[in-house]
């Protein structure tokens, strides 16, 4: 439902009841606007014709004050009264007063600490020094500044370093006294020499070098002949002149004898033994001859070349493996491998047999 504003009488409408009518231009906008400018003239001319009048300002009372450069009265209806003027005055004069005693307590402190300075100078001239002083609140002591380098620290000035100048760090080469760097400030790197055969494989036994202590075991020139003349005892011969490597060698060529033995029963005549762990140089076979206890039987087998020796007889050196003993004319397939022989003899046919075996 519509309705005016209580003041101008403006149109109004409810948008809940009159939303559905139709705009109208001139009662809701045009009418609205002459309201209001007829309200507006009517407000210009009533301004037109009102007369204020402002009075002095007071103390008391707002007002037109007139400014004044007074700078000792004591009129208090100005701007600036005279009376404050002359407050201010009185402490800028306790101020001055005061900075000149200042001034002293400054110049005073400046020469403490080496800077010509003079009450006579002004502040202009003063505040450059004072900028000029550098404050320090470090902790270094000449044992910690480089000898001839000056320092101040939070409690003295122009100080003096003592720490000495070493120059260039340069190289340590290790030999069997100690050596020993001054204490200083070096301007380049200190190179301690290394050595890479300084290794404990190359040091004797029980040595100690650096830290590293050797496992070379070395030989006197006494011991070493001990060791030569047991090898040349052994058929090798051998000198004190010799390295440690020609003795070793030596050594390894030194013969051994090695020992083995054993029975078993000849089948069929034949005696094969086998896993003896060496190449036999000389075997000893015996035992009862054919199954008769009034006869015993002893053969002997040689290596390098093969030959062998039957009986109680001398042996036919001219043997050879690949034909029958003359002396043991009934001996035969002699043999003899890296790791054991085989050799047949009819009579031998199931005996018991034993051996022995020799080799290196």
């Amino acid at each position: 439902m519509s309705n005016n504003t209580p003041n101008l009488g403006l149109l109004k409408k409810d948008p809940m009841v009159d939303g559905n009518e139709t705009f109208n231009i001139k009662t809701m906008l045009n009418d609205n606007w002459d309201k209001i400018d007829e309200v507006v003239g009517q407000v210009r001319e009533d301004l037109g014709n009102i007369d204020v009048e402002l009075p002095d300002a007071s103390l008391t009372e707002k007002g037109i004050v007139q400014l004044s450069n007074a700078t000792n009265g004591t009129r208090e209806n100005v701007a600036a009264t005279e009376k404050a003027v002359k407050a201010a005055y009185d402490e800028a004069l306790a101020g001055k007063q005061l900075g000149v005693e200042q001034k002293a307590n400054v110049v005073a402190a400046l020469n403490s600490i080496g800077v010509a300075a003079s009450t006579s100078e002004t502040w202009a001239q003063l505040i450059p020094k004072i900028a000029a002083v550098i404050r320090a609140t470090g902790n270094a002591t000449v044992a910690d500044v480089i000898a001839g380098k000056t320092f101040s620290n939070a409690s003295e000035n122009g100080l003096t370093g003592t720490i000495p100048d070493r120059g260039a760090g340069g190289t340590v080469t290790p030999n069997t006294a100690d050596q020993t760097k001054e204490a200083g400030r070096y301007t380049s790197a200190i190179t301690i020499k290394g050595e890479p055969n300084l290794i404990v494989g190359n040091l004797p036994k029980d040595k100690t070098f650096f830290g590293v202590t050797g496992l070379l075991e070395r030989m006197t020139t006494a011991e070493k002949r001990v060791i030569a003349n047991a090898i040349t005892g052994k058929g090798v011969a051998a000198s004190a002149n010799d390295t440690n490597t020609v003795l070793a060698n030596k050594i390894g060529l030194i013969q051994t004898t090695k020992y083995a033995s054993g029975s078993l029963y000849a089948s069929e005549g034949r005696v094969y033994v086998s896993g003896v762990g060496f190449r036999p140089k000389m075997i000893k076979l015996y035992g009862d001859y054919y199954n008769s206890e009034s006869y015993f039987t002893v053969c002997f087998l040689f290596d390098d070349p093969i030959r062998s020796a039957y009986g109680f007889l001398t042996p036919n050196t001219s043997y050879d493996g690949g034909v029958m003993s003359g002396v043991g004319s009934n001996l035969r397939d002699n043999l003899i491998t890296n790791s054991g022989f085989n050799v047949y003899y009819y009579y031998w046919l199931n005996n018991l047999m034993y051996w022995e075996a020799w080799g290196h």
